[in-house]
């Protein structure tokens, strides 16, 4: 935590965005309760989390924006226009005129600016903390992206029932501005932006030319080798979330399903703030051992005589792939120029939330046809193979540690190391 004390940026950064993950988690379970319990239809809660993840998938087209404007400035925007849009529903409600229809407009849109939060701090991290600091900043910034997440989605549940969903998205509304006041405060150099003065048009054509560009360089690039390896795992992970329900139904029912549920928060929290221990090791050899460390023992979690001990067992499958993502992360913002970053982070995380949600729908159509015991195990070959392709792959067999990368190797053109301040 001495990262916290001695970075005023990162102070700020990660406080901004713990707070903002708080509302976040509490209102998703607000909004899809609400939808239920105005038409007491499952069918719309459905598509409300339908209408919430769609976004998601969008994020590649966020980047170029990203990468040509002022970052604060679009966090400080797009967290205020969620807060104005949120304010819709509890006003709706006071007068009486809240529609489910209302709610379904409102909830994809807000998702749609809430999709600038990733790619866009993780571009700011390589402007507020040096190669060395980067892999502790993220793993504390996954901390506060996941951990709130797992914790204030089932204090939501709660909350839900003792003030009502109304005055939950109320308290979101109140930790967006409370983030704008956080992220107002970053002090980040100033960027020429001459490009502003373009005409529509012409900002239209070069939002386009900066698409193709990032599509082309991170495709083309070691990023590229890299995603195709954690887009079989995110498939995997995609088909285990079909069927967890029902594996866990018969290792004893309900309880079961939200301990394993835990247990993948956990083990994946836990790898993330080990990250810091292992950022001098070669990434190559961590992709190879994590990984296939994690297969094991997903597979003796299900083997396992006892459901506690499945639970230990798989919570521990994910310890080593959460500290790999950290990893990953930092090599990327250490490579990829800053002026390409957003591109190439948000690209990365479309990929993968397209890929989970047909990772799940076979998943779920494989389980019905072999059981869920069947596909639990199968999905574990997810991180074997990432396991195995790296250890085929010279280029990442021989990855070095994420601080020690060095750019121009892999096709980027190495840059400048400039910090503006470690108040």
């Amino acid at each position: 935590m001495n990262l916290l004390k001695q970075n005023r940026n990162f102070r700020f950064l990660f406080s901004a965005r713990m707070i903002t993950n708080v509302g976040d988690s509490i209102y998703f379970i607000a909004a899809m309760w609400l939808v239920y319990q105005m038409s007491g239809s499952s069918f719309y809660s459905g598509l409300a989390g339908f209408l919430i993840m769609v976004p998601r998938a969008l994020q590649f087209v966020i980047g170029p924006i990203i990468d040509r404007y002022s970052i604060k400035r679009l966090i400080v925007v797009t967290q205020l226009v969620q807060a104005l849009l949120l304010i819709t529903i509890p006003a709706a409600a006071w007068f009486n005129i809240l529609t489910v229809p209302l709610i379904l407009t409102v909830m994809p849109i807000v998702s749609f600016f809430n999709q600038f939060s990733f790619p866009a701090e993780s571009a700011l991290i390589p402007h507020i903390l040096n190669k060395e600091q980067r892999v502790q900043g993220n793993g504390l910034m996954t901390l506060a992206y996941q951990g709130t997440e797992a914790v204030f989605q089932a204090i939501g549940g709660v909350l839900v029932t003792v003030i009502g969903a109304i005055s939950l998205f109320s308290a979101d509304i109140v930790s967006f501005l409370i983030a704008i006041v956080l992220f107002s405060m970053l002090k980040l150099p100033q960027v020429n932006q001459t490009h502003t003065n373009l005409s529509i048009k012409a900002q239209c054509t070069r939002y386009f030319s900066d698409l193709r560009e990032g599509f082309h360089s991170v495709i083309h690039s070691l990023i590229g080798k890299m995603m195709v390896g954690s887009l079989m795992t995110n498939f995997a992970l995609g088909a285990l979330v079909a069927v967890l329900p029902a594996y866990s139904d018969q290792l004893g029912g309900s309880s079961m399903y939200g301990l394993m549920m835990a247990g993948m928060a956990i083990g994946t929290l836990i790898g993330a703030l080990m990250a810091r221990n292992f950022q001098r090791k070669p990434i190559g050899k961590m992709l190879m051992t994590g990984y296939f460390i994690g297969f094991l023992f997903w597979v003796a979690a299900a083997v396992a005589p006892f459901p506690v001990l499945t639970v230990v067992l798989f919570s521990a499958s994910l310890i080593f792939p959460g500290c790999n993502n950290v990893l990953n992360f930092t090599l990327i913002q250490n490579v990829v120029p800053r002026t390409m970053l957003a591109r190439a982070m948000s690209l990365v995380a479309s990929l993968a939330t397209c890929i989970m949600p047909l990772g799940s729908l076979v998943g779920g159509a494989l389980s019905s046809v072999f059981g869920p015991n069947i596909i639990f195990i199968a999905t574990s070959c997810g991180f074997l193979f990432y396991a195995v392709y790296v250890l085929l792959m010279p280029v990442l067999r021989t990855l070095p540690s994420a601080g020690t990368v060095r750019p121009e190797n892999y096709g980027f053109q190495q840059e400048t190391e400039t910090m503006n301040e470690h108040v």
